[in-house]
């Protein structure tokens, strides 16, 4: 079986990530005397984990803080050029991508988000050598939950749904579509009511072997 997987929420903790990159950006554009720290983060966390353009998310920024034109511009500039750096990985999600790709699986990712920005993570966290395909929604024109990004990965990986599970945090945008081509589906999710798209949950990296095991 092969396994494609969604980035952002499932193997890429995004609110660790920005959380580090806040505070980097706190020290380099030496904000001591605007504002405070914590504040910033929380702010910077809560803009950013809402899907819209970077553009509103540091104007947001700006207009919190009060910030100059010029920091407003130089910061989303800067945020574009290193977020990756501050990537982190769940626990254990890296392990799992060893896994089941020594197992001889072919593993894609599948994510929505601006090409250069996806891959620059992907490659951040260690990835890029473990994934055989990498669709993103920057590259395709399409983001999911539209099925033709879900198709053109498996075309890629020269697969059917049926050969194939589906790993990711969003029921909308990953699960119930990858459901509807036929793919097992594996939800990361705290949740505790499991909908009927849903094969598998887990909320910790350390549970996934065991579902693995139970599919191959």
């Amino acid at each position: 079986m092969n396994v494609l997987f969604d980035l952002d929420d499932t193997i890429h903790d995004k609110a660790a990530s920005l959380r580090k990159c806040a505070d980097r950006l706190f020290e380099e554009f030496g904000l001591e005397a605007q504002c405070d720290r914590i504040e910033f983060i929380q702010h910077f966390v809560a803009e950013n984990v809402i899907i819209q353009p970077k553009t509103k998310v540091f104007e947001a920024l700006a207009l919190t803080f009060s910030f100059e034109p010029s920091v407003y511009y130089r910061m989303l500039k800067r945020f574009d050029e290193s977020f990756h750096i501050d990537a982190q990985p769940f626990v254990g999600a890296i392990e799992v991508l060893k896994l089941t790709k020594a197992s001889g699986a072919s593993l894609a990712c599948v994510t929505n988000g601006r090409d250069f920005f996806q891959r620059n993570k992907i490659s951040a966290l260690g990835c890029d050598a473990l994934f055989d395909v990498v669709v993103t929604s920057g590259e395709f024109g399409v983001k999911k939950p539209d099925l033709s990004i879900f198709k053109e990965a498996l075309q890629q990986l020269n697969s059917t749904p049926g050969e194939c599970a589906y790993c990711g945090d969003n029921l909308r945008a990953d699960i119930e579509p990858a459901r509807a081509l036929g793919m097992v589906t594996i939800w990361k999710s705290l949740e505790v009511l499991k909908p009927d798209s849903v094969d598998y949950q887990f909320d910790k990296f350390v549970d996934f072997p065991s579902i693995w095991r139970a599919e191959t």
